[in-house]
């Protein structure tokens, strides 16, 4: 998910003098968010009695998705120990002081993403992933808030676009909506013959979306923390999240007296091959190829290349599971992508700008102190 792209990807700078590789960086981008975006088709799988129909419910309880989202994370833990002693940096993990933005920042991505699993099999694929991704506008609010950052027109613009672009997305605000040819309708369907619990599923992608940019303004405190000593904290916290998540849904079902939240699993092997692709390619490779991309993107490139992950999601709920892609939705998911690269691509077309003048600068400068010595020759 993106919010482990701004905290993994956070330091591309850490080797003085490397010189990046802005194709692989690329490539290794457009895998990463991929990866991310095969979520809910991982999840559906290893869940799901009948991976292709929602109707035929799970093979568990309610809170099975929430336990998915722990594998995954305990995954990421297995694969930044062996980077940490692939890279010979226990000591520099050992020196590294765990505060407390470090931990809450991986706490929350664990909580998120145990919410957006949860919430892709409780209600469309479309909804899920736009649902999350208000986490950048939570993020710059509470930035705004408790970090007195400035807002700038242009980012403001961007937040309302995304904002509005997720009630769209929802089937709040369109066309059709509320049997009018364009209105308002902020009643969301709480059931559908596919999600019995559509209601509930869409709670969770919200409260993902709302830890989604708690863990994004957390994660934009010690950023002079090495990348793979941070990234030991992030997924051990981030684990504990997940479990947070599952504990709690447990807590409520025995308290509600709701057995289909108490967790149980009948897994088939059919099953655990979904569960083991989920915790693979959406951990270790995804976030593998993501350290590839920090290191060899500027921020802003990567920044942007990540909300590849929307269509990828969005494709999956089209193609794989027939979900139905209205025009409301296709506007929702432009708003939401745009309001959110545009201010990555502005940021991305001023570094190189700079960067080119420069270089000019150097060059020319280099060109006045050869003829320079040219005419003390002379």
């Amino acid at each position: 998910m993106a919010a482990e792209k701004n905290n993994i990807a956070a330091s591309s700078g850490e080797g003085n003098g490397y010189e990046m590789k802005l194709g692989l960086g690329t490539i290794a981008m457009l895998i990463s968010a991929t990866g991310m975006g095969l979520v809910p088709l991982f999840s559906r799988w290893a869940t799901r009695i009948d991976m292709f129909d929602g109707t035929k419910g799970l093979a568990g309880s309610d809170s099975i998705g929430a336990l998915m989202a722990c594998g995954r994370m305990g995954m990421g833990i297995i694969f930044f120990v062996i980077l940490l002693f692939a890279t010979h940096k226990v000591a520099t993990f050992k020196k590294l002081k765990l505060t407390p933005a470090i931990a809450l920042g991986g706490l929350m991505i664990g909580m998120s993403l145990a919410c957006y699993v949860t919430s892709t099999l409780m209600t469309t694929v479309a909804n899920a992933v736009l649902f999350i991704y208000i986490g950048p506008v939570v993020c710059v609010l509470l930035a705004r808030i408790f970090r007195k950052e400035p807002i700038s027109i242009l980012q403001w613009i961007c937040l309302v676009a995304v904002f509005v672009g997720m009630l769209f997305g929802n089937n709040l605000l369109g066309f059709g909506v509320g049997g009018q040819a364009f209105g308002f309708d902020f009643n969301l369907a709480t059931s559908t013959p596919e999600f019995p619990m559509k209601g509930v599923g869409d709670i969770f992608g919200l409260l993902s979306g709302l830890f989604y940019g708690a863990s994004m303004f957390f994660n934009g405190y010690r950023k002079d923390a090495d990348t793979t000593a941070r990234g030991v904290w992030n997924f051990i916290f981030a684990t504990i999240g997940a479990v947070v998540i599952v504990v709690l849904m447990n807590v409520y079902g025995v308290a509600a007296g709701a057995e289909n939240w108490i967790l149980t699993f009948e897994f088939t092997p059919f099953n655990w091959v979904g569960a083991i692709l989920l915790w693979i390619v959406c951990g270790p490779v995804a976030l593998g190829f993501l350290l590839v991309a920090g290191r060899n993107l500027p921020a802003a490139d990567y920044g942007t290349i990540a909300y590849w992950e929307v269509p990828v999601a969005i494709f999956i709920g089209l193609v794989v599971f027939g979900e139905a892609l209205t025009a409301n939705t296709i506007i929702g998911a432009i708003l939401i992508v745009g309001g959110g690269a545009v201010p990555s691509i502005r940021g991305m077309i001023a570094g190189r700008k700079q960067k080119q003048e420069e270089g000019v600068r150097e060059t020319l400068s280099a060109n006045l102190e050869a003829e320079a010595e040219k005419e003390g020759l002379k």
